[in-house]
């Protein structure tokens, strides 16, 4: 039988920002909100115990908190919690070398499924060495476009200079 770990964590808020800043103030979490959803990635900056989340908006105005579990089949595992009571309330959707479902169980708690590319985790650090790496991709082409622009700016002015000596010298 496959191990089904925890993966996941989610806080759905009317106020995502304020919840946010709740969190971040509460636990000192690390969260990233860099995408054009503000969906704030949670990084508990915790070593070897806990997992990761996220905090975002509520699509339907209700907050809730969520957990999502990993699964191999997020369909099958649907079908199966169908057939012991429970009901689909997102079928599964493809993201960025994830794919995701929801299901609420016989009480309505909602419960979410997640099938997890190699690339997206690493079960020794709870993604951690994924985040690193992505944060550090995220700096080092901060600073080359920063460096390329320093590079173009300085061609530039040293093209100018170049020029007015140049014009300089023809009006001698």
């Amino acid at each position: 039988m496959p191990q089904h770990p925890v993966t996941h964590f989610e806080v759905n808020a009317r106020d995502a920002k304020a919840q946010q800043k709740f969190y971040t103030d509460l636990f000192g979490w690390g969260i990233d909100i860099n995408n054009p959803m503000d969906y704030g990635t949670v990084d508990t900056r915790t070593k070897g115990n806990g997992i990761n989340g996220g905090i975002g908006a509520s699509q339907d105005g209700r907050n809730w908190v969520t957990f999502y579990v990993e699964t191999p089949d997020p369909a099958q595992t649907l079908a199966k919690a169908e057939r012991l009571g429970g009901r689909t309330v997102m079928p599964p959707m493809d993201m960025a070398g994830l794919t995701y479902a929801l299901f609420a169980d016989p009480e309505g708690n909602v419960i979410g499924l997640a099938k997890m590319s190699g690339e997206r985790r690493s079960p020794s650090t709870n993604g951690a060495k994924t985040a690193t790496r992505a944060r550090a991709k995220k700096t080092t082409a901060r600073k080359a476009s920063t460096a390329r622009k320093k590079t173009t700016a300085r061609k530039k002015t040293t093209a100018r200079a170049s020029s007015s000596r140049r014009r300089t010298a023809k009006r001698r």
